[in-house]
């Protein structure tokens, strides 16, 4: 069990490095939006501050699985983002579902796998 955590947690933090260094950095040219998905990314790029804030948490959450520091704080952090995932993308553009299946997936196993740190916060 302890390797499959360490090669879970190492493969979600190298994705969410590299997706936000690609983000910042526009290193990947992505296809063109089209439909449903072009309307929400149209609203979530006018907002100006919503895609660099999930990318900057992306960031930290990925160096932090990455280096194993603040691992537990830091997959709830990652817990709305990998939800919206998604959530995004099983409504909006199926094609790119198992990466988010991955995603949230990789989230929920880590979050089980330390749930002994997590399960004082359920208690009445």
């Amino acid at each position: 069990m302890k390797i499959a955590i360490l090669i879970v947690r190492i493969l979600l933090g190298a994705f969410m490095v590299f997706a936000s260094v690609a983000y910042f950095f526009d290193l990947i040219e992505a296809e063109p939006l089209t439909g449903d998905l072009l309307t929400f990314m149209t609203g979530i790029m006018a907002s100006k501050y919503l895609m660099p804030l999930a990318k900057t948490i992306e960031l930290i959450a990925g160096l932090s699985l990455l280096s194993g520091k603040f691992m537990k704080v830091t997959l709830l952090a990652l817990l709305p983002i990998s939800v919206n995932i998604f959530l995004i993308h099983t409504v909006t553009q199926v094609s790119d579902v198992p990466v988010a299946v991955f995603v949230l997936g990789a989230n929920l196993f880590l979050i089980y796998a330390h749930w002994d740190s997590y399960k004082h916060l359920f208690k009445a």
